[in-house]
């Protein structure tokens, strides 16, 4: 199981925390911010530290869920590093899971879904995040072929 794409959106959220701090005190000290719009960007800190603490609790303890899917659609909108795709189960239900490009390069070589085919997907079950795919192979419409 890969769980890169886990840890690269933890170390983006704590490096852009890091960012958003050394700009703000930046823009007290040269610009004369106000105290109270300081304290905007301190609060976005924290925000952002608790995201990025709260992904690498993510990638240190997963809860692995494992699904049987067919591909329905992706959506590159909405996802800061990555893309979204959408799955459908034999019952109906949908999973919105996400994954970002160097995930998908390592446990992904074929870059595309198919509709036709069953996924075997195991993901992270709080971040959603794809960590393992493998194809099953659909006797019943190989023989149709």
């Amino acid at each position: 199981m890969y769980f890169n794409g886990i840890w690269i959106k933890a170390i983006a959220l704590l490096a852009m925390s890091i960012i958003v701090l050394g700009c703000g005190i930046y823009a007290l000290k040269k610009m004369n911010w106000k105290t109270y719009e300081f304290i905007v960007v301190i609060a976005v800190c924290v925000f952002l530290l608790v995201l990025g603490c709260k992904n690498i609790n993510y990638a240190i303890n997963p809860e692995i869920e494992t699904i049987s899917v067919n591909y329905n659609y992706q959506n590159s909108n909405g996802v800061i590093f990555g893309r979204e795709y959408f799955f459908l189960d034999e019952k109906g239900e949908s999973y919105c899971l996400t994954m970002d490009p160097i995930t998908t390069r390592k446990i992904f070589p074929n870059k595309e879904f198919n509709k036709k085919t069953t996924y075997i997907i195991k993901y992270e079950k709080k971040s959603n995040a794809i960590v393992y795919i493998d194809e099953v192979t659909n006797t019943k419409n190989n023989q149709i072929s």
